[in-house]
């Protein structure tokens, strides 16, 4: 399993929301499983959130017979805008080995790399994202119907933005059966040819059902295959 793959799969999965409240969505405890296809190769990754009452933990595991990946996110929800308030990436195996660890420092507008304290950021703006809080507030904001889909991402050397717009809605055939999605599609950089697409379902609380990925002629897929939230598990016919 190429490196590019397992960095794919990290980078683009995003987590699964509630129902839709009457004025705002809310974070509910969930388990995903998904499975990427990179030719005939697959490889299975879990996420799971845990914690409650604005202080939540998004854990993120990948294994195959060539790497493993672990990456979590401790981070404060206050009214539907997520804080991260550490951040950890550990990748082993295939190469060399890879550790982040950083710390959101939101009163002084810094991000501290505990590994490489030179790499520290300093001067961010308030609603600075991780690796993995950037892709929570993507399915909140498509949730809530939001047009501004820009986040600025910390990823232990610099700042990057992401920016994304809503394409449309689409019926998909899935592992878990027959759903109704809403298409985002993330906007290239320069004269970047790669194209990325994401698929969120409100059937099934805004969960990532699809991602589709393509760059120099190739095509990344994952799909979600389990899903429950709060214990329960979802389906087409939930």
């Amino acid at each position: 399993m190429p490196v590019r793959i397992l960095t794919f799969l990290f980078l683009c999965l995003i987590a699964v929301l509630p129902a839709q409240a009457a004025d705002q969505p809310q974070l509910k405890p969930f388990v995903a499983t998904y499975t990427a296809h990179y030719g005939a190769i697959g490889v299975t990754a879990k996420r799971r959130l845990s914690g409650s009452d604005g202080s939540w933990r998004l854990d993120f595991d990948v294994d195959s017979l060539f790497a493993g990946i672990r990456e979590f996110s401790r981070f404060r929800d206050v009214n539907g805008q997520l804080h991260p308030q550490h951040y950890e990436y550990h990748k082993t195996g295939l190469g060399r080995d890879r550790h982040t660890r950083l710390n959101f420092e939101q009163a002084e507008h810094r991000v501290v790399n505990l590994n490489r304290p030179k790499r520290t950021l300093d001067n961010v703006p308030r609603d600075v994202h991780d690796k993995l809080t950037y892709q929570l507030q993507l399915a909140l904001d498509v949730a809530a119907g939001k047009k501004n889909l820009n986040y600025q991402i910390a990823d232990g050397k610099r700042l990057n933005e992401y920016n994304f717009a809503v394409d449309g809605r689409e019926m998909l055939r899935t592992p878990l059966g027959e759903v109704e999605t809403v298409r985002v599609k993330r906007v290239p950089d320069g004269d970047s040819d790669r194209e990325t697409s994401i698929w969120f379902a409100p059937q099934w609380n805004y969960a990532l059902v699809k991602l589709m990925q393509s760059e120099d002629g190739k095509t990344y897929q994952i799909e979600l295959t389990e899903l429950s939230i709060d214990g329960k598990s979802v389906g087409a016919r939930q």
